[in-house]
């Protein structure tokens, strides 16, 4: 085992403990979550289903208004049936967990005692937030419509995005209301660009309030599309891979398992299983978290890319 907690490390640095909270807190600085926001659909769970798989069906008519007139000689005329495209997209649960280690040598001195499993415990269980994030934007770059250019975001681009969701579908447009997750170097072009306009520009940065509702990535909102800013967009090597979608875009799976057999202590914090495990030969007591998701396009015409140069 490599990384765990040890009086000897502790005592080679006695701010260890802040380091290791400050450590923790790196891993949280980025948990801007959609998930309990309508932007992001939950899809169902894997628990009891025989599958790691929820397979999302999806029905719909090729044509815009599957509407045909009958007038006069025609009136009497059997209809046509339209086409019905039946097609599915399937989104795979992954294990993804978390653990950290901590010796009795060092508990017992107190060297550890910032650190005690139930507080890693917590810790890991809120880290939840910064996986969900990574995930959601991982996916972003799977959107076949796609704005942007060998430049910096600007208000035009971001507009692109709007026109492009609006006219998706047949020109039926995404349903709204929309929403953007930027890498931060794109919100502060962004905001270069929405400056450096002439005339009446409509951004309503975040107030305190929506701060404390939304989370500190919320940025406000422009042009009627809320705006989180998030470093876990992928940056592809020349551009940044933010996106805007529409609710039904993007939707997650999940399972939790009912029970732990053999586990000497466990318990359920939010999505997360968190089990304490002990190794008496080593003196070693490990806090384990596991988290069972999968996030994926859902409606690939209700999102779209916003790809500028980084």
């Amino acid at each position: 085992m490599a990384n765990e907690i040890t009086n000897n490390g502790l005592v080679g640095d006695l701010r260890l403990a802040q380091m290791i909270s400050a450590e923790i807190r790196l891993l949280l600085k980025d948990s801007v979550n959609l998930k309990n926001t309508p932007f992001i659909d939950f899809i169902g769970s894997i628990n009891g289903t025989g599958s790691d798989t929820v397979r999302v069906r999806k029905a719909f008519l090729d044509g815009e208004d599957g509407f045909t007139a009958f007038t006069g000689a025609t009136e009497d005329n059997p209809v046509s049936n339209k086409a019905l495209v039946d097609s599915h997209v399937d989104v795979v649960c992954k294990r993804n967990s978390l653990a950290y280690s901590i010796t009795d040598l060092a508990t017992m001195t107190g060297m550890g005692q910032d650190i005690d499993p139930f507080r890693i415990a917590e810790h890991i269980s809120k880290s939840y937030d910064a996986l969900f994030a990574r995930l959601t934007a991982s996916v972003f770059s799977g959107f076949t419509a796609q704005v942007g250019a060998a430049s910096a975001l600007n208000v035009d681009t971001f507009q692109d995005a709007i026109q492009a969701l609006e006219a998706a579908d047949s020109n039926k447009g995404a349903p709204g209301p929309y929403v953007a997750v930027l890498h931060p170097a794109q919100m502060a072009e962004l905001q270069d660009s929405i400056r450096s306009e002439t005339g009446a520009v409509a951004f309503a940065p975040a107030s305190f309030e929506a701060l404390a509702a939304k989370g500190s990535h919320y940025k406000g909102s422009f042009m009627g599309v809320e705006i989180y800013t998030s470093s876990y967009v992928i940056d592809g090597g020349s551009n940044y891979q933010g996106a805007m979608f529409a609710p039904g875009a993007i939707g997650y799976a999940s399972g939790m398992p009912a029970s732990l057999p053999g586990a000497a202590e466990s318990m359920q914090m939010g999505e997360v299983m968190i089990e304490l495990d002990r190794s008496a030969a080593s003196a070693l007591t490990s806090v384990v978290g596991h988290a069972y998701l999968g996030i994926a396009i859902i409606s690939d015409e209700r999102g779209v890319e916003i790809a500028t140069l980084s």
